[in-house]
């Protein structure tokens, strides 16, 4: 007998979408049945889903928790934990989630892991993962020797910055020579490597500039964190990942440069991967402009109407392969409590409308294929982190977790839709689709927008497949 039965919905498969009954099974997807062939098998709990979509839950491989907020360093003020950001993904139909464990001088770099995953364990609503996560100018050969035994015991992916982001935050920049001996480590090891790829020396001379113009207000931000700055940091971390033969992810696309050097990398077959986040495809370096400006902002900036249109035409092309949001989710006071840019806080609540926001503005309004809508909110992302096929498919053996959409719930969202903070970018945003149910591991923990369960979340392997580290596989 099932554990459960989900019956009508128009379910996304890796094949396509067509109406299918989901039967799930110790908390997998165990049978895929078209209507027509036959009575539905007995379950102990069947619902009906009426029609409504079925996608796989959404795996948003960037966000940030229990961090302390580089401009608010003084004072100690962290963003919300797992719990809250957890809360607002499995509402929002994602249920995994990729954190970061960021490495300390002194560790061992599984104590890094186990630290951050201590915090996630008994309190988070999704599943998880970690990238390992390098802060430092200098990562010691000790450390970087010990990235193979971190690759075997699950954690397959890492990130360093390339730039200090602003001249007033803590240092968090590697160079170039530790990034290559890191991504000659992460390469043989079977990992793939994430970047924030800023020019530290254009954005650095950017702020002194500005500086001694007096453009120091939130709207000049996309001078400071500019264009030229994405190509130039683009072409050296890509320059150098061919050069040793390693896969990158390259986070948080804002230019149109960046997405033209992603393509013409992918265009030479090389394992090059591109990510979006919802407000770079949406809003512009204009929206800074508005009261309350900051609630748009992370780091690399907001940039122009044309930079904007390029993110979208790139992921119609598949030139970038996933959606995420680099949320650095905090109240409303905390987020726009920095009112110049040496003191803007990054990072935004976007977790739980990230799913709604990619159907309202690319299947709604752009005709996107739904295989290519998961393929951005899920699938890529499982692909490239590789947690794939056991998250992001809707396939028998995979994890049962699924994200009902209500395509006929069309509405004006506003904060207290929502779940993660008091405030939200999104604010009178109309979206397509709504979240109606949320499925985590055959367990049904948000139906009718109520949540039915406690966390459930459990860290999970990434296993990068050799097809995703020798070609632009996603």
């Amino acid at each position: 007998m099932l554990d459960l039965l989900l019956t009508n919905g128009l379910v996304v498969t890796p094949s396509g979408a067509r109406r299918l009954d989901i039967g799930i099974a110790g908390g997998t997807i165990v049978s895929l049945t078209a209507p027509e062939f036959g009575n539905p098998a007995e379950a102990r709990r069947t619902i009906d889903l009426r029609g409504q979509l079925v996608v796989p839950g959404g795996v948003d491989p960037h966000v940030h928790t229990n961090s302390v907020l580089p401009t608010a360093a003084e004072s100690g003020i962290m963003c919300f934990g797992p719990d809250r950001v957890s809360e607002g993904a499995i509402y929002g139909g994602t249920t995994t989630l990729v954190d970061f464990a960021h490495w300390q001088p002194g560790d061992e770099l599984s104590q890094s892991f186990a630290r951050k995953s201590a915090e996630w364990a008994g309190s988070s609503f999704t599943d998880y993962a970690l990238h390992g996560t390098f802060k430092e100018p200098e990562i010691p050969f000790e450390v970087l020797e010990q990235i193979p035994d971190a690759v075997a015991a699950g954690h397959g992916s890492y990130k360093v910055w390339m730039t200090n982001t602003t001249p007033t935050r803590p240092r968090q920049k590697t160079d170039l020579g530790n990034m290559w001996g890191l991504m000659e480590q992460t390469a043989a090891a079977g990992a793939m490597l994430a970047v924030h790829a800023e020019d530290d020396d254009i954005v650095m001379y950017s702020y002194k500039r500005l500086e001694r113009a007096g453009q120091t207000g939130l709207e000049y931000m996309s001078h400071a964190h500019n264009n030229l700055s994405e190509k130039l940091s683009f072409q050296r971390a890509i320059t150098l990942a061919e050069h040793v033969g390693a896969p990158i992810y390259l986070m948080h696309v804002s230019a149109r440069e960046g997405v033209d050097a992603i393509r013409d990398a992918r265009g030479r077959g090389l394992p090059v991967y591109g990510e979006v986040l919802p407000h770079y495809a949406h809003f512009t370096a204009e929206d800074y402009r508005q009261e309350n400006g900051a609630i748009y902002h992370t780091y690399p900036s907001l940039k122009s109407a044309d930079d904007r249109d390029s993110m979208w035409d790139a992921l119609l092309e598949g030139v970038l392969s996933t959606l995420a949001t680099d949320g650095v989710c905090t109240d409303l006071d905390v987020k726009t409590r920095g009112k110049t840019i040496f003191d803007a806080t990054g990072g935004h609540a976007g977790v739980e409308m990230r799913m709604a926001v990619a159907y309202t503005e690319g299947v709604s309004k752009r005709g996107l294929d739904l295989t290519r809508f998961v393929d951005l909110t899920s699938a890529n992302a499982a692909k490239i982190l590789g947690l794939y096929p056991r998250k992001g498919a809707i396939a028998i053996g995979s994890d049962a977790d699924l994200a009902v959409l209500d395509t006929t719930d069309a509405r004006r969202v506003t904060a207290s839709d929502l779940h993660e903070a008091d405030y939200t970018p999104w604010e009178g945003y109309e979206v397509a689709a709504w979240p109606s149910m949320t499925v985590l591991r055959g367990q049904v923990v948000v139906e009718d927008r109520e949540l039915k369960t406690g966390p459930l979340g459990v860290l999970q392997e990434q296993r990068v497949s050799s097809d995703v580290r020798s070609r632009p596989a996603c």
